[in-house]
């Protein structure tokens, strides 16, 4: 194994081609400008990479895009969960009887309606309640959340029941649960713009801040 020292020569070397050309620049234009040159032709190049179409963080994004599609149902994907809607509790949750008569207490996943008690909330419920009530529906489970209730997208043969929530006015995109779920983000942008259900009002509170101010 070569000592550190022997590399010594090398990088005194270095130093002198550095140093040789710093002077050439600085005798044939008056200042030393390679330094600074170098650091911007790698930003640039840097640069470039992270905004063409196939830059390693571009490819990832949409495989999560995709990803997400697929756990969310687009298209209808086998269902993890199947039976009928016994009981609609508000605008986002819904008790569903299985084949073996298990009840599962369902909260759709990425969305949030107004509270029972909040302008809109009785709405949001009986909304819910005239798609799904009494109706058998199908469930892509996303995960189990902190009340021990199963987070999913509700599906109505092939009707997406979380965004045809969000799509009719009567509930938020969920943005803190669901932050990459493009589908319920444009799907509240064009009720919004529509002024639908909630929408109409101009100052809608949404949900998360009024429970914030009720604790």
């Amino acid at each position: 194994m070569r000592s550190p020292l022997s590399k010594r020569p090398k990088l005194r070397n270095a130093l002198i081609l550095l140093l040789a050309f710093s002077l050439l620049q600085y005798v044939t234009k008056g200042e030393v400008t390679w330094p600074a040159d170098t650091f911007n032709k790698i930003a640039d190049t840097l640069g470039g990479y992270a905004t063409r179409p196939e830059a390693g963080w571009r490819r990832a994004t949409k495989s999560l895009e995709k990803m997400g599609e697929a756990r969310e149902g687009h298209p209808t994907p086998d269902f993890d969960l199947t039976g009928r809607v016994v009981r609609v509790a508000d605008g986002d949750t819904v008790s569903v009887l299985d084949k073996s008569n298990t009840q599962h207490k369902v909260r759709l996943f990425g969305i949030d309606t107004p509270e029972r008690d909040q302008p809109h909330g009785k709405a949001a419920r009986k909304a819910l309640s005239a798609i799904v009530a009494g109706k058998n529906v199908g469930v892509v489970v996303v995960e189990k959340d902190s009340y021990g209730r199963t987070v999913g997208t509700v599906y109505l043969q092939d009707s997406n029941i979380n965004v045809a929530m969000v799509q009719a006015g009567h509930a938020w995109w969920y943005r803190y649960y669901a932050p990459h779920n493009r589908l319920l983000e444009a799907t509240e942008q064009q009720a919004r713009k529509a002024k639908l259900g909630l929408w109409a009002d101009p100052g809608p509170v949404p949900p998360w801040d009024w429970r914030r101010g009720r604790r």
